[in-house]
């Protein structure tokens, strides 16, 4: 449910004694219409602003003045970010509004072992399902990488030998 915030209105009702509305017959009644509703506020919250691969995030969405039942949808982005960062949780999905105004997520990153440096995610709340009218601000998270580049090392016990000598290495 769209709310539209649009100020008081006035309805003027008058009575006419000819089809053409040029005769008017009695007093004009005026009512005001006062406009009750207000204008929805929507706030993304993930549980972490920062969080290592392989744990699961959840993102809380609390709203004001959205009605019970409302589906919102979401979308996760950032540079490089794919469905393979997550193990489970997909990059857009929706969730219903509940009669307190709020719902959530969870998704669990991916211990990938890749080596690709910490990455943005940003999280967009929509009112559409095509993701096209983004509602409340982006938040954002960073998936801190915890794989390494293996380094390997090999050390000799000298750097020259004489043939029948032992060599050791480590």
């Amino acid at each position: 449910m769209i709310v539209t915030t649009e100020g008081n209105e006035t309805l003027n009702i008058k009575l006419f004694s000819d089809s053409g509305l040029s005769t008017q017959v009695g007093s004009t009644s005026t009512i005001t219409i006062v406009d009750t509703s207000k204008t929805p506020s929507y706030s993304i919250t993930p549980s972490a602003t920062s969080i290592n691969e392989g744990s699961t995030l959840t993102t809380s969405v609390s709203t004001t003045n959205v009605a019970a039942n409302t589906t919102l949808y979401y979308s996760l982005s950032g540079t490089g970010i794919t469905s393979a960062d997550f193990s489970s949780g997909a990059l857009t999905g929706s969730g219903t509004v509940d009669s307190d105004g709020d719902f959530s997520f969870s998704h669990t990153l991916a211990n990938d072992l890749t080596t690709e440096g910490n990455e943005t995610v940003d999280i967009k709340l929509f009112s559409d399902s095509a993701l096209s009218t983004q509602v409340g601000t982006t938040s954002s998270f960073v998936i801190l990488d915890t794989s390494k580049t293996p380094t390997y090392s090999i050390s000799t016990s000298a750097s020259t030998i004489n043939e029948s000598e032992t060599l050791t290495t480590t």
